[in-house]
């Protein structure tokens, strides 16, 4: 099986993956609905702006987008309860820094938004091995329809910001 999220194909006989493995617990730990919830929600977050977009489902594809341009060295989920709460970039330190939407953020300060949990590192194809098409009932979506206008968009906010997003200026989106 391939996963494509318009980005790159990764073969998952490719990545090494294991029952007990990180990956396997945390697409046990996603949230689940009917199909026709998740659909209607991923439509609406097209909808919304970027900070609605990707904060709210779509933060996966800004973080790729992110590693694609940048090479921040892993993505990192934020998780709590039975949710991925969010997925973000690490922007190595000291001190580091927590990379999305909003820019720049100490990553001390960000995981505090998830309850203080741990941040445990993730490959860019374990993040990817998290994607599945919303009829598959768990991951992250990666249908075509949601994934293509979520990175144009990620890539547009990233270039509108670059002096941020590059880490040249560490800081918060105005």
């Amino acid at each position: 099986m391939t996963t494509v999220l318009g980005l790159l194909d990764v073969r998952e006989d490719q990545v090494w993956r294991n029952p007990g493995s990180r990956v396997s617990a945390l697409t046990e730990l996603m949230i689940e609905h009917t199909l026709d919830e998740r659909i209607r929600l991923h439509k609406g977050l097209l909808d919304s702006d970027d900070v609605g977009l990707f904060t709210r489902g779509g933060c996966h594809i800004f973080a790729l987008a992110l590693h694609d341009r940048f090479k921040y060295p892993h993505c990192i989920p934020g998780h709590s309860g039975k949710a991925v709460s969010h997925i973000y970039c690490r922007f190595v330190g000291p001190p580091h820094y927590a990379v999305d939407v909003f820019g720049f953020t100490p990553e001390a300060d960000r995981v505090w938004d998830f309850s203080g949990l741990t941040t445990p590192s993730m490959s860019r194809e374990e993040l990817l091995l998290l994607s599945r098409p919303l009829a598959d009932g768990t991951g992250l979506c990666s249908d075509d329809w949601f994934v293509i206008p979520a990175r144009q968009r990620a890539e547009r906010s990233i270039d509108q910001f670059v002096d941020v997003f590059s880490g040249n200026r560490k800081g918060r989106i105005p």
